[in-house]
């Protein structure tokens, strides 16, 4: 029999899991200018400066959502799974949508979350039913970050206007359910600013009650046994350069799957001995290649069902296919690379590629994004207006679309180039490498047309130029002096990258672009330095999940590729394309030979200072950061010291072991349970809380803290199994393999493998508090077999906020979270006179740079190369 619906439990803590949801509706933000001046200062306490900085702006988005409220009237059509919804919007525009099933996430957020480049008003709905046998009072937790309003039956029983930037408020509730069912829906309002986390979670407090979805046909006895099944499949690779995903689960399961790139196909596999592998649908034109935006969470989705109509109840598990091309040891010559690389972004659609390797014109379509970002303002414009002036410096015009080099010329002198300047949007101009991208667009476009006007400011090209010339010598010279708050990000030294060589190439002002050229050595001296076989492994200011999962997808894997010949092709071919299409900047040999360099044992350091300032960080204080990157032939480990210890963190990747592409191995304390680049941190990327870390060569001591009412309590780490070689557990070290390359994990009682959901045989949990964590990496040429590398390890002392450990060969290391670091009993921090040591700005076996020295030189394999730190580099 069918009884139309699926019925479901709440969790341990109450939680509903079980929901109908509807799309996520846009509205646009078309009111900006009744709030904020668009054309006066940008500072002040309604200065328009908040709009691209996310805590900042809940003051206006209150205030937006008292202009533009939630209306109060709950959808009319009955809430079943498959059937329509209607809604009202604040300025009375009808949404349309259909309610969808969700089974959320173990944090319990049913979540909408986008990232959005240009403001934008966001409303949606969720929907579900509660059963109770005796009426009783209850109290329903309701946590968002948005406002809200709660109906119960299709009565308003609840509403809040309060936002929050990253963590859910919650409220109570009480509320009194009848026997039988109650409808509850909840109406969730956003505003946009860029990242955006849009999600609500509700609890109910007391007796537990049964979770009810509509769903014509269903029948809730085999829905419930499916669901079992269900909650026991995994997805043990969550990245794979094959078009398949292997499945794990109980044995004998037939499941019915479907994918979000083609949700109108499906099929079928069965479970035979628990395993199954499932072929991916053929990518779409121009999807064959990984994304390599920092704002992409995965390529596609599965949805995993059981095959019976009668169970509607799904798992829906993210997964990426990845670019097959990596290489880990160089092929060919540099002359090679270049060819590769360019070649492979004319593939990808970049215009200036294609016209270098095939002259073919720069068309309408190749532009119609950039031009489009531009004349709209989107975020991340800036990055398509220094594409835009390298088209327009290297694509003579006959090498134009008729009339496109005029849109081109019409967008720049009518884009916006600094928050200084007139326009209410939500580009961002307040990170480090956003800063540097919009000094050089000005400049760049300044210098192109020094006589028109620009229609936004009304000034002259020429004063564009001398404005952004002035920002973008101030940014260069500081981190010329003392490196980068986002030190080593492996997504944003691309973009530093870009914008340095544009300066290096284009501008008028020769002593800027010797300074851009200076301090593009030393991104790229950085990269040669930190990376390993092509994967940027060290510890990162910011880092986003899928890199952190596969380095094939950092955004600086194509220019180890171009300029090391290693690393990967992916998506990200902007900055490569400019760096490879450069006539006056070259990388110097000596950089080169440090990626070639092949040492048994590198042990590098890296210091860096620097300062904030408001009108470009938001922020006024200083920034340091001392990483410490050790490598060998077959494995890396990297960490930044005692990092702001104890504070709230955000997209900081503190340390990390590496054995290849995808075996990158880390621990972290997630904040929730998404993987979404609009969640900072998030459940990979970031740690609600920084650690304490430091390293001592081949072993990382880690120690972590939940303060009270922490939403996780847990740490958790990233270990993917299938990618490895030989994996094994021992007392409470779990090991893994890869080539000749080894790396074990401890904590306190264990750790063990989940082996269901999306990061099966992936994911690593404590079976104590996993407060603290031992990372030793090692390999065959020094440690022996496997199995003797792991049969060499003791077992640490693990006390409240304190471990000991000594390495297979020494020293003994211990590590509180108050006190000193020791090694061999004596502080790690003191230099050879006692004195608290101050590291060198570099420290590694191809230089040695002191802090406040004016040259760098980088001197290796008999090659050497040397930077001035007050004027840059000499260009031809």
């Amino acid at each position: 029999m069918t009884t139309n619906r699926s019925v479901h439990r709440l969790d341990e803590r109450g939680t509903i899991r079980d929901w109908l949801v509807g799309p996520a509706w846009r509205e646009p933000a078309d009111d900006l200018d009744r709030h904020l001046d668009a054309a006066g200062s940008p500072w002040g306490k309604d200065g328009r400066w908040v709009l691209t900085n996310g805590p900042d702006v809940t003051t206006l988005k209150q205030q937006l959502y008292r202009a533009r409220p939630l209306r109060r009237d709950a959808p009319l059509e009955p809430v079943t799974e498959g059937g329509q919804v209607s809604y009202v919007g604040p300025t009375g525009i009808a949404h349309q949508g259909t309610w969808q099933r969700i089974h959320t996430a173990p944090d319990g957020m049913v979540d909408w979350s986008a990232f959005c480049f240009t403001p934008e008003y966001r409303l949606a709905l969720a929907a579900t039913v509660v059963e109770v046998d005796q009426a009783e009072w209850r109290t329903l937790r309701l946590a968002s970050t948005g406002p809200t309003m709660l109906f119960h039956d299709g009565l308003l029983i609840d509403e809040s206007g309060t936002v929050s930037y990253m963590e859910p408020v919650e409220r109570d509730i009480r509320i009194w359910l009848p026997s039988g069912t109650s409808t509850l829906v909840v109406a969730s309002w956003q505003v946009a600013f860029r990242e955006c986390r849009q999600v609500l979670r509700l609890r109910v407090g007391g007796l537990p009650v049964r979770v009810v979805i509509p769903s014509a046909d269903a029948d809730e006895y085999v829905s419930a046994a499916a669901e079992q099944i269900l909650d026991a499949v995994g997805v043990t690779r969550w990245g794979s350069t094959e078009r398949s995903v292997p499945l794990t689960g109980p044995d004998g399961a037939q499941l019915r799957i479907s994918w979000s790139t083609a949700p109108e196909k499906s099929t079928r596999v069965r479970l035979d001995g628990g395993r199954a592998v499932v072929p991916l649908p053929e990518p779409a034109p121009g999807d064959e290649v990984g994304s390599a935006s920092m704002l992409a969470a995965a390529a596609m989705s599965l949805r995993i069902g059981i095959d019976d109509e009668r169970a509607p109840v799904q798992r829906t598990f993210p997964v990426a296919v990845l670019p097959s091309r990596y290489r880990g040891e160089p092929v060919g010559d540099p002359a090679d690379w270049r060819r590769e690389v360019l070649q492979h972004a004319a593939d990808a659609g970049n215009p200036l590629a294609a016209f270098t390797v095939t002259g073919a014109q720069v068309s309408d379509k190749a532009l119609e994004v950039a031009l489009g970002m531009l004349t709209n303002r989107a975020d991340c414009a800036d990055f398509e207006a220094v594409g835009l002036m390298h088209l327009w410096h290297r694509v003579p015009s006959e090498g134009w679309a008729a009339g496109l080099r005029d849109r081109v010329r019409q967008a720049l002198l009518g884009f916006k180039y600094w928050i200084d300047q007139p326009g209410l949007d939500a580009m961002c101009y307040f990170t480090e490498n956003h800063q540097l991208v919009w000094h050089t667009a000005e400049t760049l476009a300044g210098e192109a047309f020094p006589d028109d006007t620009f229609t936004n400011t009304g000034w002259s090209g020429a004063k564009h130029a001398e404005h952004g010339r002035t920002l973008a010598r101030e940014w260069i010279e500081r981190r010329l002096a003392g490196g980068f708050s986002e030190f080593d990000s492996n997504a944003y030294l691309a973009i530093d990258t870009l914008a340095l060589v544009s300066l290096a190439e284009f501008s008028a002002d020769r002593e800027l672009a010797e300074l851009a050229a200076g301090l593009a050595d030393r991104v790229l001296f950085s990269l040669a330095a930190n990376t390993w076989r092509g994967i940027h492994g060290a510890a990162h200011g910011r880092s986003y999940v899928q890199t952190l999962r596969s380095s094939r997808l950092e955004e600086t894997a194509p220019i180890t590729w171009l300029c090391f010949g290693v690393g990967a092709l992916n998506d990200a071919v902007l900055p490569v394309t400019v760096l490879a299409t450069a006539r006056r900047y070259a990388l110097p040999d000596a950089i080169r030979a440090v990626a070639r360099h092949r040492a048994d044992d590198w042990l590098g350091r890296q210091s860096y200072r620097g300062t904030y300032r408001f009108a470009h960080d938001l922020l006024e204080r200083p920034y340091g950061s001392d990483a410490l990157i050790y490598r060998t032939p077959d494995v890396m480990l990297a960490s930044v010291q005692d990092y702001r210890v104890g504070l709230p963190g955000l997209q900081e990747h503190i340390w990390g072991a590496t054995l290849g592409p995808e075996t990158q191995i880390f621990v972290t304390h997630p904040p929730n349970a998404s993987s979404s680049p609009s969640s900072r941190p998030n459940a990979w990327a970031g740690n609600r809380i920084l650690p304490r870390v430091r390293q001592f060569r081949d072993t990382v001591l880690a120690l972590y803290s939940f303060p009270d009412g922490d939403p996780t309590s847990r740490t958790h780490a990233w270990f993917p199994i299938a990618h490895l070689d030989e994996w094994a557990r021992h007392g409470v070290w779990i090991a893994g393999r890869l080539g000749d390359g080894y790396v074990a994990l401890a904590t306190d009682g264990g750790a063990a493998p989940v082996e269901s959901g999306p990061d099966a045989w992936q994911e690593l949990l404590p079976a104590g508090d996993g407060t603290a964590w031992v990372c030793v990496v090692g390999r065959r040429a020094t440690d022996g077999s496997f199995q003797q590398f792991l049969a060499s390890l003791a077992t640490p002392q693990f006390d409240t906020g304190r471990v000991r450990f000594t390495p297979p060969r020494g020293p003994a290391l211990d590590l509180a979270w108050t006190g000193p670091f020791t090694v061999a009993g004596r502080p790690a921090d003191l230099d050879a006179d006692d004195q608290p040591e101050a590291w060198p700005q570099i420290d590694n076996p191809a230089c040695l740079l002191h802090h406040g020295e004016e040259e760098m030189v980088i001197a290796i394999d008999g090659t050497e190369h040397r930077i001035d730190l007050r004027r840059g580099r000499p260009l031809p």
